[in-house]
């Protein structure tokens, strides 16, 4: 039977889409990371993560029903709820353990939830679990389809999906005009804000401090491991909401708690933008000047207000050796693929650290306009 495997192997690596891992090398710039505001070695946060090792230990040891609940966590989630404005919160074990185990507390045969074509992966997954207990999916990608399926909806309960921040692209939900229609249709809004979180808002509380909006109809999700430098995943809301998802999410139930070292990391990247709130404006200054600088070399750079600037190459084996170019010239910035992103556009997934320097983004686009000089002279 593994051969049938090997087959498919072979056909993804003829298509340019076969995967591998591969070691950061050393000396190497990585411009494709999370790690938006520089926490994840900032030494504060390693500090942390080292003191609760010692503290607590190394793991959780259990779910965090049976023995792996620990004050630092309940401290972390009263600070989380804090920062994003809300009544309570719940830290998983991942962003997308928190996903699928909300989509599956939330639903029942009543449900309809609605979800945005350019989700996350981990909400896609979600609504697939949430079928198995009798929800319906649908989906859309623009305001005017939601507005058709809502009005055409007979569920008892509906939910909308969508990422705030799109993971591929960079660009934001149009959040006043789908709360609108959750608010006309009565309907529950989801908003996995991942990429928000430390990158919007004057002080990087996300989307919706960004826009200026509050509703009790909105349910935040997020997580620890990209602009908090550390690892795991939250939801923000209602206490009700909070209390039902600790007794009815099974990612949240069956999963070993989250290690204490994390959870001391993030808690203390959250003192750390709290304290230094202009981390978040510097963050999408380097990103409008990366992609302003990339465009005048020629390359199909797109910057939509977030730390992401997606560089839209369209074939699979192009992005491929533009990547493996820019690695010669020790920049770090591995190829996106379908399915990962449609068919015709594989691109390089640039995303912006507020702690770069100016030289530091000279130097980052010297590299691509020596790579672009070499591509177009026919050197390689």
């Amino acid at each position: 039977m593994w051969h049938e495997f090997e087959r498919e192997l072979e056909q993804h690596e003829a298509a340019g889409r076969k995967r591998t891992l591969r070691l950061l090398p050393e000396k190497t710039l990585d411009i494709a990371s999370n790690d938006y505001l520089g926490l994840a070695r900032h030494p504060e946060v390693v500090s942390a993560a080292q003191e609760a090792a010692q503290q607590f230990g190394a793991g959780a040891r259990a779910s965090r029903l049976v023995s792996g609940h620990f004050s630092l966590a309940q401290e972390l989630e009263n600070e989380l709820a804090r920062f994003k404005g809300s009544e309570a919160s719940l830290v998983f074990s991942s962003g997308f353990a928190t996903n699928v185990g909300i989509l599956s507390a939330l639903s029942n045969d009543s449900t309809t939830l609605f979800c945005h074509k350019r989700n996350h992966a981990s909400l896609i997954d979600g609504c697939r679990l949430a079928e198995a207990k009798g929800a319906t999916t649908r989906y859309f990608e623009s305001t005017d389809k939601l507005r058709a399926l809502l009005q055409n909806s007979t569920a008892s309960r509906k939910i909308v999906l969508a990422d705030g921040v799109f993971s591929m692209d960079g660009d934001l939900l149009p959040l006043p005009e789908v709360l609108a229609l959750c608010d006309e249709f009565d309907a529950l809004l989801m908003i996995d804000d991942a990429h928000g979180t430390g990158t919007l808002g004057g002080t990087g509380r996300g989307i919706e401090e960004h826009l200026g909006i509050h509703s009790e109809r909105i349910l935040t999700v997020g997580t620890l491991s990209k602009a908090l430098g550390s690892q795991g995943g939250f939801v923000c809301g209602p206490r009700v909401a909070i209390d039902h998802f600790l007794a009815a999410a099974p990612s949240f139930i069956y999963s070993t708690g989250l290690n204490p070292p994390a959870v001391g990391a993030a808690l203390a990247a959250l003192h750390v933008l709290q304290r230094e709130p202009q981390r978040v404006a510097r963050c999408r200054y380097n990103a409008r000047q990366l992609a302003s600088g990339l465009v005048e070399l020629g390359f199909d750079a797109r910057f939509s207000g977030t730390p992401i600037v997606p560089v839209i190459v369209g074939g699979d084996h192009a992005a491929l050796d533009l990547s493996a170019c820019l690695e010669e010239q020790g920049i770090w910035c591995p190829a996106i693929r379908p399915p990962t992103v449609p068919r015709g556009t594989a691109r390089l997934r640039l995303t912006a650290c507020s702690e770069w320097t100016a030289d530091e983004i000279d130097q980052i686009l010297f590299r691509f306009a020596s790579v672009k000089k070499s591509c177009d002279s026919g050197e390689r």
